[in-house]
């Protein structure tokens, strides 16, 4: 009777132990995710096969919180674990400061048009042309366009900048969101100059935080 006791005792311990084995084994394996859709203030995920409808500040079962939408862009947050994914993207999340999926990395490709390399981007959301011009201290845009996004440049500081034409006035301003191809910055510094004409300036506030190469023609940002 003593020995089946201790036989039955034995058997529970191992299956105790298989059992927290696996929910070890599970809570290491990484949770995959899909940006499905934007709408607005919404997002649809797709974790591991579930769809689940999201604002900013809700999290899912899987304890993974939408921190920020930006665009066709979204910020998703899970422990200590926080990355940046564009609708369609896929991000793969696993035990809080472990390894998931290699982040990619941003990077932009800019061709030339004449003896300008322009490139399609964005201010603050708002589409725009860039003009990569490596002697420009900030990212320089006009005025009408600076109204036209509703920023109010006259509240930054005021300052003479030297252009071609000769030394202007200039706002000092920050920009608060920077979009060229997948690099986007936070928080860069840019001046409005009221006669300014042509395209956005793509100077070096936005420059500084890439590597550039030439690859043949083509210009290629990489974001450090």
């Amino acid at each position: 009777m003593q020995h089946r006791q201790a036989h039955k005792k034995i058997s529970i311990f191992i299956s105790t132990l298989l059992i927290g084995v696996l929910l070890h084994v599970r809570s290491a394996q990484a949770t995959d995710v899909v940006v499905m859709a934007i709408f607005g203030d919404t997002v649809i995920l797709k974790v591991d096969g579930t769809k689940h409808k999201l604002r900013v500040g809700d999290k899912t079962p899987e304890g993974i919180i939408l921190s920020e939408i930006d665009y066709d862009t979204i910020i998703l947050r899970k422990g200590n674990k926080k990355s940046r994914h564009k609708l369609g993207g896929h991000v793969s999340f696993g035990l809080e400061g472990g390894r998931g999926k290699p982040k990619k990395e941003q990077i932009a490709k800019i061709w030339p048009q004449g003896d300008m390399y322009v490139t399609h981007g964005y201010i603050n959301k708002f589409a725009v042309t860039f003009m990569v011009d490596t002697g420009a201290t900030w990212i320089a845009l006009s005025e009408s366009l600076a109204k036209r996004m509703g920023i109010n440049y006259f509240r930054g500081d005021p300052g003479f900048a030297g252009t071609a034409s000769g030394t202007t006035a200039i706002y000092k301003i920050k920009l608060n969101t920077v979009r060229v191809g997948d690099i986007v910055l936070h928080n860069v510094e840019a001046a409005v100059i009221p006669r300014l004409s042509g395209h956005v300036l793509l100077g070096n506030s936005f420059l500084k935080y890439t590597e550039m190469t030439r690859t043949k023609q083509v210009m290629i940002l990489k974001k450090k």
